[in-house]
C-alpha cells in the first residue's frame, strides 16, 4: 500500500500536521517511542505553553537570526489561528499577565488528547516503537503493481517494516530531552540523503557559573531580572537552582553566551549600583534595626525602585558574599561593605563555566537549514512531495510559546502543501 500521506514524528508538529489536514487521508504518522506526544506534555511544565499572546509581528524578534525568514510561515497561521484551532475543539485558553497561553484546564494531556483524536479524524494511524531506519526516494514508472500516477514515492524503513508514501512529512524534532525520543538519530539519514544540516547545539539552557554562590537557594526566583552577556540584554524572571542560574530571562540570553563570558545580573532593575549604595548607606545610619530588617525593607518597599521582591534568604546570603554580619546593627555596618552589597544586587558578575546541555535543552538549534525547503511550502528543493516542520529545521525561538508557535504554523503550512 502507498500511503497519501506519512508523517515521521508524533510531537508537537507532526501531530498538529496531523490534525489541520484540509481533508481525509489514507496516511500514517511513525513515532519512535510506544506513545505519541512525550515531549509535549512536558512543555511548560506540563501545563503546554501552547503559544504567546500580542502581535504576531513581534514574534519574528523571538527566533534570532532566522526569525525573518520565517516570518512568512508564521503570519498563515499565527497565534490567533492556534487560539482558535483548539477554543474550536473544546479546549479553553487563558492567557497570562507574561503573555504566556495555555490551556484553561493547565493540562498538556488535553492538547495531546485534541490533537491525537483530529489525526485519526483525518484518517491518519499512529504506529509507536517505529524509530526510522532509512529514507529512500524511488523514481518513475514501471511497476506492475504500481500505477504510473503513484510516482515518485518513498520508502521509510523501521526494522523489519517497510512503508510507502506519495507525500512525506518529517517532523522528527531536535535533539533536546533525549529521554523523549528526540534524539537526532535522523539528522544522519538525512545528512546521507543530502540535506545540509547545521550544527546542532542545545538551546535554552540554564547557565552554569564558575563559583556559584546560591547553592542553597534553590527554587527562589526574581520576577523582574536583568542579566547581560556582552551586546545582549534581557530582562524577565531569573530562577536560582541547586547547581547553576536558570528562568526565562537565562534561558533566552543562553543563545548568546559562551563558556568563558562574563554574565552580569541585575537582581533589581530600577537604579544603579551607586544609587542604591547612597540611599543605603542614608537608611543604616543612625539606624540600629539588624542590617536583615533595613535590607529587606529597602528592596521590598519603593525604595529601590524596582517592582523585584528579594528574598530574605537571598539578603543573608549577599551579606555573607559581602562580609557583612545581617545580624548587626545597620548603623555599625562599614560603607566598604554597603558598597559591596549594592554591587552583588545590582551587578553580580560572574565567569561562565559551561551551558547546559541536550539533556536540559527545551529545544535544539541547527538542523536543516532553511536553505533546502521552499518557506512558501515547506517542501524540499532536492526531494518533491518532501516536507519538513518544526524543531528538524535550524529554527530556534525564546521561551514562552515561541517553540510551538512554529511546530504549528510549519506543521500546518506543510500539511495543507502537501494535499494541495
Amino acid at each position: 500500500m502507498i500511503y497519501d500521506l506519512i508523517i515521521v514524528g508524533a510531537g508537537a508538529a507532526g501531530l498538529f500536521a496531523g490534525a489541520s489536514l484540509p481533508r481525509r487521508v489514507n496516511g500514517l504518522i511513525l513515532e519512535k517511542k510506544a506513545a505519541p506526544g512525550r515531549k509535549l506534555l512536558m512543555t511548560g511544565s506540563g501545563q503546554c505553553n501552547l503559544t504567546h499572546g500580542g502581535s504576531i509581528k513581534d514574534f519574528t524578534a523571538r527566533y534570532g537570526e532566522n526569525g525573518p525568514r520565517i516570518r512568512s510561515i508564521l503570519y498563515q497561521f499565527n497565534n490567533l489561528s492556534v487560539a482558535d484551532f483548539f477554543t474550536a475543539r473544546g479546549v479553553p485558553l487563558l492567557e497570562r499577565e507574561d503573555g504566556k497561553i495555555f490551556p484553561r484546564s493547565l493540562k498538556s494531556h488535553d492538547v495531546l488528547h485534541v490533537l491525537m483524536k483530529s489525526c485519526m479524524e483525518n484518517g491518519l494511524k499512529i504506529i509507536g516503537s517505529s524509530p526510522v531506519d532509512s529514507i529512500a526516494r524511488i523514481g518513475s514508472g514501471g511497476s506492475k503493481n504500481v500505477s504510473a500516477a503513484d510516482f515518485p514515492f518513498y520508502t521509510i524503513r523501521c526494522g523489519d517494516s517497510a512503508y510507502y508514501a506519495k507525500n512525506l512529512l518529517i517532523a522528527a524534532g531536535g535533539c533536546s530531552y533525549p529521554a523523549t525520543g528526540s534524539d537526532g538519530d535522523l539528522f544522519p539519514i538525512l545528512g546521507k540523503m543530502g540535506f545540509e544540516i547545521n550544527p546542532l547545539k542545545p538551546a535554552l539552557v540554564p547557565i552554569h557559573t564558575k563559583r556559584y554562590p546560591y547553592r542553597s537557594l534553590a527554587g527562589i526566583s526574581f520576577p523582574d531580572a536583568e542579566v547581560t552577556v556582552g551586546r545582549a540584554k534581557i530582562r524577565d524572571a531569573l530562577l536560582l537552582t541547586h547547581t547553576c542560574f536558570s528562568g526565562p530571562a537565562i534561558l533566552n540570553l543562553s543563545r548568546y553566551a559562551r563558556p568563558g563570558d562574563t554574565i552580569l545580573i541585575n537582581y533589581c532593575p530600577g537604579k544603579s549600583a551607586e544609587q542604591i549604595q547612597k540611599e543605603l548607606y542614608q537608611s543604616a545610619a543612625g539606624n540600629n534595626r539588624q542590617l536583615l530588617t533595613v535590607l529587606y525593607e529597602f528592596f521590598n518597599g519603593n525604595s529601590a525602585g524596582s517592582s523585584s521582591e528579594l528574598p530574605k534568604r537571598f539578603l543573608e546570603a549577599v551579606c555573607s558574599r559581602a562580609g557583612a554580619d545581617p545580624g548587626e546593627k545597620a548603623s555599625r555596618i562599614p560603607g566598604s561593605s554597603l558598597k559591596a552589597i549594592a554591587g552583588f544586587i545590582v551587578r553580580d558578575s560572574f565567569i561562565i563555566e559551561k551551558l547546559g546541555g541536550f539533556d536540559t535543552a527545551m529545544v535544539t538549534a541547527g538542523g536543516v537549514s532553511l536553505s533546502e525547503i521552499n518557506i512558501k511550502t515547506m517542501e524540499s528543493f532536492k526531494y518533491p512531495r518532501l516536507y519538513f516542520a518544526g524543531e528538524v529545521l535550524d529554527v530556534d525561538g525564546d521561551t514562552g510559546g515561541y517553540n510551538l508557535q512554529f511546530a504549528f504554523s510549519s506543521g500546518r503550512l506543510a500539511a495543507h502543501s502537501a494535499l494541495r
